[in-house]
């Protein structure tokens, strides 16, 4: 995972960040793939405190944003003190270490 991708669905454009099976506005089930990039604002953010014992973090914490273009995404954000409406870039980066191996998602910085 290199690059962050959106579906728009072809039957009625609607456009998310993860691939559905069939699209959560109108169940259609064909896609165009296109780079989502750009900046993103903050919706609302979380902290997740009740981690497994195998997190090496003792809290993370993961938002909501919306890109210029509409699509939202959930990721993890890097950000040492948000605020709703804030600006953020999003990017792959390591969303947590497990077994020594670096695990990707989608951050936002």
């Amino acid at each position: 995972m290199t690059e962050i991708s959106a579906y728009t669905c072809k039957d009625c454009g609607k456009r998310t960040h993860v691939r559905h099976s069939h699209c959560p506005a109108c169940k259609g089930t064909s896609f165009d793939e296109a780079p989502l990039s750009g900046k993103a604002r903050l919706l609302t953010f979380t902290r997740v405190h009740a981690l497994s014992l195998d997190y090496e973090d003792r809290h993370i914490t993961l938002g909501i944003v919306e890109f210029e273009d509409g699509c939202r995404a959930l990721g993890r954000l890097y950000v040492d003190d948000p605020r709703i409406g804030m600006e953020l870039t999003a990017e792959i980066g390591i969303v947590r270490v497990h077994e020594l191996e670096e695990v990707k998602g989608l951050c936002f910085k």
